[in-house]
């Protein structure tokens, strides 16, 4: 009887266990204002990915122990997933893409989230902007970092979910590229 018990909880443990892919996605703020006055074209070019990771790892949910329980990976680079969130910030904002403008691009520093009870995700971006001819015009880091649940959850370990893992790496990039496209100086090296 011990033994089966042993081998019934061996196996719920490592079918707990695995990696699940998926993608992060840009959705403006609600009250978000158009930039009006813009008619200067931004083009949106690579970014470096220079986090000591794979290129597809976002995150983890972790054991007791801090052993890897649940992986968290991105079906396209993590460096693609943030030069199209600047993209489609930029879009929101009415700002037209285009060929031969001013260049916004940078290095992804930090893109991860973890669970080990509680939530957590951790962004940081350097944006430069730089004219067509390649001189840098602007560089600053932006950043944000986000801890959501309560030390007494119940929905950790095997039984944590990697989508809500994924939804507070989301919402932390999302608040990396409001807080970058409304700044204002950046802003003014864009022409914006």
């Amino acid at each position: 009887m011990q033994r089966i018990l042993i081998a019934v909880m061996l196996a719920g443990t490592l079918s707990a266990c695995g990696t699940t892919t998926g993608g992060l996605r840009y959705a403006p703020p609600a009250q978000l204002a158009p930039i009006s006055a813009s008619t200067q074209p931004v083009t949106v070019v690579n970014f470096v990915d220079a986090r000591d990771e794979q290129a597809t790892w976002l995150g983890v949910i972790r054991g007791g122990f801090g052993n890897h329980l649940k992986t968290l990976e991105s079906t396209r680079p993590a460096a693609e997933l943030v030069r199209d969130a600047f993209a489609d910030g930029l879009g929101a904002r009415g700002v037209k893409a285009g060929a031969g403008g001013l260049q916004l691009g940078g290095t992804v520093r930090k893109l991860y989230c973890d669970q080990v009870v509680r939530r957590e995700a951790n962004v940081i971006v350097e944006l430069t902007v730089s004219a067509p001819d390649g001189q840098r015009r602007f560089a600053r880091t932006y950043e944000a970092n986000r801890v959501e649940g309560s030390a007494l959850a119940l929905d950790t370990g095997i039984f944590a979910s990697t989508e809500a893992l994924r939804l507070i790496l989301e919402r932390t990039l999302r608040e990396v590229v409001d807080q970058a496209l409304d700044d204002p100086e950046l802003r003014a090296a864009l022409r914006l």
